[in-house]
């Protein structure tokens, strides 16, 4: 009997046995011992695509480890920085047993989660476990349905932010807390893109898909330097109120200056947009 993952995209609950149920970092742990116990019971596979009979890849593992939305994502990312820390995909050869061995060793600290995500780590991973408990496609609806939320400066922001972050010499910190977001979505809008009604092309959802991630990245960005003040205070909560606008509606009064623009590739790492950037004039020759 074949074993199904959990869909990572759709509803879940924070509550109950969720983050209050347990430490992050223990919690977080519990989800990669869970997950080794399932690749040794079901047998371990590259991908879904070459997997055979009960066989489960390292993602749909730590997927069905997972009972709080948004771990998975995190675990995944955070396995990930050790495995690479540690040596594991130096070798080009490296076996499946290898791999899983490490998942069996490895163990999430809270000081682990300070090297990954910063000092503000529990805002951050909070943050997105509360996105993803709405579920993918009814937090899209959601932003779909709201009138304009988001600050008109909210990328060169995010972007000051990040300067600042670099200055701190949390530049690594700043751009894995982004790219955790960045991996939700990607996974969920790869999903969404193949349920989609065969009429409708894929880009009549991208609007809305950006803006639902950015509104995101824009909250993750705020949470990172949550206890700053003076300017940077009145910045970061109006990076804040997007999201929080969209979660709850009836705690805000509409705003003739919020908009529901995203610009193009602004959920992209900067250095990848610029590079963009430079090649599209040669794109638009073509």
């Amino acid at each position: 009997m074949s074993v199904q993952p959990m869909k990572a995209c759709g509803p879940g609950s924070s509550e109950g046995d969720g983050p209050e149920a347990a430490g992050t970092a223990q919690r977080l742990t519990d989800v990669v011992q869970s997950a080794g116990e399932l690749l040794r019971v079901h047998g371990a596979a590259w991908g879904p695509q070459v997997a055979t009979g009960t066989q489960l890849s390292v993602s749909e593992a730590f997927e069905l480890a997972a009972a709080v939305p948004g771990d998975a994502t995190a675990v995944e990312a955070e396995w990930l920085r050790q495995a690479q820390r540690d040596g594991v995909y130096d070798d080009p050869n490296r076996s499946l047993e290898t791999v899983v061995q490490h998942i069996e060793s490895t163990t999430i600290t809270e000081a682990d989660l300070l090297e990954h995500l910063g000092p503000n780590w529990q805002a951050t991973t909070d943050t997105i476990a509360d996105v993803a408990a709405i579920g993918f496609d009814e937090y899209v609806a959601q932003v779909r349905a709201s009138p304009g939320m988001r600050a008109a400066d909210a990328l060169d922001t995010r972007s000051r932010l990040r300067e600042k972050a670099i200055a701190y010499s949390l530049r690594e910190q700043w751009d894995r807390s982004q790219e955790l977001v960045g991996v939700y979505f990607q996974q969920c809008t790869t999903e969404a893109a193949t349920r989609r009604a065969p009429s409708i092309l894929v880009e009549n959802y991208i609007q809305d898909w950006d803006l639902a991630e950015a509104l995101v990245r824009d909250a993750v960005a705020a949470t990172f330097f949550a206890d700053s003040s003076g300017d940077d205070r009145e910045r970061i909560e109006a990076l804040e109120r997007g999201l929080r606008s969209v979660q709850t509606p009836n705690e805000f009064d509409q705003d003739d200056s919020l908009t529901r623009s995203v610009q193009p590739n602004e959920n992209l790492h900067p250095d990848d947009a610029a590079l963009l950037e430079l090649e599209q004039p040669s794109l638009d020759d073509e």
